[in-house]
């Protein structure tokens, strides 16, 4: 541990999560997301349990940041405690110590010894190598993103996928309650959720849930003549309706699934056996 860097537990409270705002914009530029608001919502309003994670200080100042946010999903057909990798930042200052690793090792610590079973998490082609190089995450595979029109095909039995996230009606509850972004809701033959994209006229189908499972509100979407999906699903392809697949030139960055097992009982995810969709993680 370097000497002049202090290593502390993440806190909620009003002052810490003022102090995340005020690192994470600055890091990365973007104070419109990284609101008190916000950060209160994905910090400590999850039904399934508050952030868990480490800071650095040098004396009272914020150096770095690590936190991930308790989930639960259902793995070889075993419902598990387990953890999205969520935000991460080192300031300017404070960076080339080594102290994202260092924060990253004492939180899979300590959530093992807290009864945590993994951590998943999407990775872009910056970040991926400090996960599976340094963290010991398997690179599950790169997320595919597909963009075309009409209706995507309702997968009602997950079962048949070897991992796939538990979403309890709480949880959903608070996943479209993000004070950022106004999700458009139908509850059809399913429930989708559809989320604006930076790009006009485009819109993302970020999640699809059966509609005799959950109570939802409906909500008007933005209007889209084409419709972009992200995720990990078989039964998605290129060769669905009307759908191609993005390259990798044209999407704003690759994004890659990255999977560490706590427990282990818990071998390796195959990429063909995922079911993984953009609500699953903080992409909107």
């Amino acid at each position: 541990m370097s000497q002049d860097h202090q290593i502390r537990q993440t806190a909620i409270d009003g002052a810490s999560i003022l102090s995340y705002s005020a690192l994470l914009s600055d890091v990365f530029g973007k104070p419109q997301l990284f609101t008190k608001e916000y950060l209160q919502w994905q910090y400590a309003d999850n039904p399934d349990g508050t952030i868990v994670g480490f800071n650095a200080y040098q004396g009272e100042t914020l150096a770095a940041h690590y936190v991930t946010q308790p989930m639960e999903a259902v793995i070889n057909g075993i419902k598990l405690k387990g953890l999205l990798s969520l935000n991460t930042a080192t300031h300017p200052n404070h960076q080339g110590k080594g102290l994202f690793v260092k924060l990253a090792d004492r939180t899979y610590t300590y959530a093992t010894e807290h009864g945590y079973d993994f951590v998943i998490g999407v990775a872009n082609q910056n970040s991926v190598h400090g996960f599976t190089k340094k963290l010991g995450f398997q690179l599950v595979g790169q997320l595919h993103a597909l963009l075309g029109m009409g209706a995507l095909p309702y997968t009602d039995d997950l079962s048949v996928f070897s991992y796939y996230k538990e979403w309890s009606s709480e949880a959903l509850a608070w996943r479209l309650k993000n004070p950022c972004n106004a999700y458009g809701v139908s509850n059809d033959r399913n429930i989708v959720v559809s989320s604006a994209t930076a790009y006009p006229m485009i819109n993302a189908t970020i999640g699809t849930f059966d509609k005799n499972k959950y109570a939802v509100t409906p909500r008007p979407s933005s209007f889209s003549v084409l419709n972009l999906w992200v995720g990990a699903n078989r039964n998605i392809t290129s060769k669905t309706n009307f759908y191609f697949n993005i390259p990798n030139r044209l999407r704003p960055a690759p994004l890659y699934l990255i999977f560490k097992a706590l427990n282990s009982s818990i071998g390796p995810l195959n990429f063909n056996d995922v079911y993984f969709q953009a609500l699953d993680f903080d992409a909107y």
